[in-house]
């Protein structure tokens, strides 16, 4: 979510405590308390998050957007932490005043209304309703639209000529293992992964919209990259355009395998 660095005041007019954090330097730590929210003044974050043993860089916060946003929002505590990737400046607002910085920019509180609706559903009966929402257009009317493979491991499990993208939404994820619940809604693109992993069984879906296609992630929690754009449950946005021509999508964080190129005509 992006708000101009001078927003950082709070409804008396006290600005917020502004800090200098090195590169590498912890921020926020996964599973603290959700007290305050980051305004990026200056440099990049890494989002990270804990996989059993392993630590698994999801994605990066630029300047000019907030961190820790839906966690204070929510009250719960943090899903994953946030390290300086750069020499970092950033303003901190504890809950009430970055309620109130929202409150005087109507078109971010609805897109944070709507990410509080998404979560208070689950992937699956998001994608249905997504499905409903979305009436398939005609054959002629579907721009064309090819995923294809972009890393070794996906060269293994789809074919290299990719496949085509015929109806929308268009769902990809992981395939359950033994013993997991089976999706109530389609995947249409179900991929192998081993634990711990880096996959959800909903990942993400490409969407048909009024403004164009879309990648949306369904709550993943690795979250999904498109392009430089991070989207998901630990950044500032669940959805991301696609342009026309080649996208790279990466699923399950930074250095994931599950890596697509998007291609749209």
């Amino acid at each position: 979510m992006s708000l101009p660095a001078t927003t950082g005041t709070g409804p008396e007019g006290e600005p917020g405590e502004e800090r200098r954090f090195e590169s590498g330097s912890v921020i926020f730590a996964q599973g603290e308390a959700s007290e305050q929210v980051a305004l990026l003044l200056e440099g990049e974050v890494e989002i990270v998050r804990r996989l059993g043993r392993r630590e698994v860089v999801v994605g990066i916060v630029r300047s000019g957007e907030y961190v820790g946003e839906m966690g204070a929002i929510e009250g719960r505590p943090r899903s994953a932490g946030v390290r300086a990737r750069t020499p970092v400046v950033a303003r901190f607002l504890d809950r009430r005043r970055f309620l109130d910085e929202i409150s005087r920019h109507p078109e971010l509180a609805r897109e944070l209304l709507r990410r509080l609706s998404e979560r208070l559903r689950s992937a699956d009966d998001r994608l249905v309703e997504l499905s409903a929402d979305q009436p398939v257009p005609a054959a002629e009317e579907l721009p064309a639209v090819r995923i294809l493979p972009a890393s070794p491991e996906l060269e293994r499990q789809m074919p290299a000529e990719g496949l085509v993208v015929g109806h929308f939404p268009f769902a990809v994820g992981r395939r359950p293992d033994r013993g997991e619940r089976a999706p109530t809604a389609p995947v249409d693109l179900a991929l192998v992964d081993s634990r711990p992993y880096r996959l959800s069984r909903h990942h993400f879906v490409i969407l048909r919209t009024e403004d164009g296609l879309v990648v949306s992630d369904t709550s993943s929690k690795l979250g999904t990259a498109v392009g430089d754009t991070y989207i998901g449950q630990d950044f500032p946005r669940s959805r991301a355009a696609l342009r026309r021509g080649e996208n790279l999508v990466i699923a399950g964080g930074l250095h994931s395998p599950y890596r697509f190129r998007i291609v749209t005509g």
